[in-house]
């Protein structure tokens, strides 16, 4: 008769990763909406300090201003585009028994750096997919 050792995810029924899976997706929606909330503060904050007379020192023009919006749109979709690619990739890597099991918390630490250094990536010129998006977008306009 022999003994089989059971995993943790064994014991938990696969609880583990559903739990994980879950606490990454709201963090993920949590943190689309924050910027999403912070971009719109922004918008608004300076349409009420053009409005109370308040200029600053290189006014931008409306073009310039949407185009200037239109880009950083265009880098953040290249961003999540590229994070979730990472995190597909990075997926396909076997987890060795070496080193022992991830914790959760190393698996939401590894997601958070992944993110960070795609955003880091896309800012920096990335792939070139956000200027492409921007040309196809602005072809329109000229």
């Amino acid at each position: 008769m022999t003994i089989q050792p059971i995993d943790g995810a064994g014991l938990l029924g696969g609880a583990v990763q559903t739990s994980y899976d879950a606490a990454r997706m709201n963090a993920e929606g949590k943190s689309f909406q924050a910027t999403l909330d912070e971009l719109k503060r922004k918008a608004e904050t300076s349409a009420v300090s053009e409005a109370a007379g308040y200029v600053p020192k290189n006014p931008m023009s409306k073009e310039e201003l949407e185009a200037k919006k239109l880009h950083e749109a265009c880098e953040g979709f290249e961003a999540m585009f590229l994070s979730m690619m990472y995190k597909q990739m990075r997926a396909t890597v076997p987890e060795s028994e070496l080193f022992g099991k991830k914790s959760n918390a190393i698996k939401i630490f590894e997601d958070m750096r992944d993110t960070e250094l795609m955003n880091a990536a896309a800012k920096s010129d990335g792939v070139g997919l956000a200027d492409m998006m921007y040309k196809q977008l602005t072809i329109n306009k000229r």
